[in-house]
């Protein structure tokens, strides 16, 4: 069934009452035409729930703005849309293509502090989300009396005469629902194993981000990356409003995991809304939360990721870079989900054990 307007339509009911049932759940397609986005091609996901967001073909199937009943959920920066044309791949020029919106990926080679590593320049957050996607499509597909749409695309981050990394993403969304999930395939394509960094950047911002906006998660230990994060008086669980000259603050957690699953939330009890996400600790064993609630510059970083954001180098040394083999893949999963009103709220603090 699909939920619209608080009613359950059957396939039939919602073509009976819709000429087009997009206009309450659908997607549709377009390109930019303006500034420093013109050319960039999005797609347009619209639950039917009141959740609305973008997936953006032209940056590695990155997810940009998103809305819940027209309420931001993800941050926006300064810079708006950047084609990935205007991409500096080099230090920390990631920045000045860096758009926000809700999930920015970093990787497949590497991710994290930029560096020169083995010879090679690595930018930050390495270079997936600035690589357009191929065979990019979306099926639409009724299961009885669900409907559910399935966006689909590949990115591939190579290098001639060296590597062939391969991200292979389905994003899956049920209409009428307050969620969705991404599915990626990474494979090593080439034929010499490849040090592989992945890092799923989530950027929450006003209104849900507010002061006393709080992050909930079963965080077995806490760990401040440096002295600012170490130094810090105000709570890492507790956020501040808009701050004068707030630094870059990072928190690495290890969450711990029910059934294989690890999950995290922020959530504003003022407004009673919040956002969730949901992920496998197999393959995602490590999460970054950033805190970054300067004036204008005013950010939440959720960050599930296979290794810790010091840069390539330092995770090889101490231990947690992963290694593709040649010809080989790994899957990630997580499961994105906005909490709407007092009651989901309650529901989901009790049933995580985070009352």
């Amino acid at each position: 069934m699909v939920k619209i307007l608080g009613e359950e339509f059957t396939r039939k009911e919602l073509m009976r009452h819709f000429g087009d049932y997009k206009v309450a759940a659908g997607y549709k397609s377009y390109t930019l035409r303006d500034g420093r986005g013109e050319q960039i091609k999005i797609c347009e996901i619209n639950s039917g729930s009141g959740l609305r967001f973008e997936v953006i073909e032209s940056r590695g199937m990155d997810i940009g703005c998103c809305y819940f009943k027209e309420l931001p959920i993800s941050y926006r920066s300064y810079n708006q849309d950047v084609h990935p044309s205007y991409y500096e791949a080099y230090e920390d020029g990631w920045l000045r293509s860096f758009s926000g919106g809700l999930l920015v990926c970093g990787g497949l080679t590497s991710m994290g502090s930029a560096q020169k590593d083995k010879g090679e320049i690595l930018p930050l957050h390495g270079r997936i989300s600035n690589i357009p996607a191929q065979q990019f499509h979306v099926s639409e597909k009724w299961r009885d009396d669900d409907l559910y749409f399935d966006i689909h695309g590949i990115v591939k981050e190579t290098k001639a005469l060296s590597y062939h990394l391969t991200l292979d993403r389905h994003i899956l969304v049920k209409a009428g629902e307050n969620k969705f999930t991404i599915h990626d395939i990474i494979r090593n394509d080439g034929f010499e194993d490849m040090e592989h960094m992945m890092l799923y950047h989530f950027n929450i911002g006003y209104p849900i981000l507010d002061r006393d906006t709080r992050f909930y998660a079963n965080s077995l230990n806490v760990e401040p990356r440096d002295d600012i994060a170490k130094n810090r008086e105000d709570a890492y669980n507790i956020y501040l409003g808009p701050t004068p000259h707030y630094p870059d603050t990072v928190y690495y957690h290890n969450i711990q995991e029910t059934n294989g699953w690890c999950k995290a939330a922020i959530i504003n009890h003022k407004r009673n809304i919040g956002f969730t996400l949901k992920y496998k600790k197999d393959t995602l064993d490590h999460f970054t939360q950033w805190k970054f609630t300067g004036e204008g510059n005013y950010v939440a970083g959720l960050e599930p990721c296979n290794a810790r954001v010091n840069g390539r180098s330092i995770e090889r040394d101490e231990g947690r870079l992963k290694v593709l083999k040649a010809q080989t893949q790994i899957e990630y999963e997580i499961e994105v989900s906005i909490l709407n009103g007092n009651e989901e709220i309650k529901t989901y603090l009790r049933e995580e054990n985070l009352l």
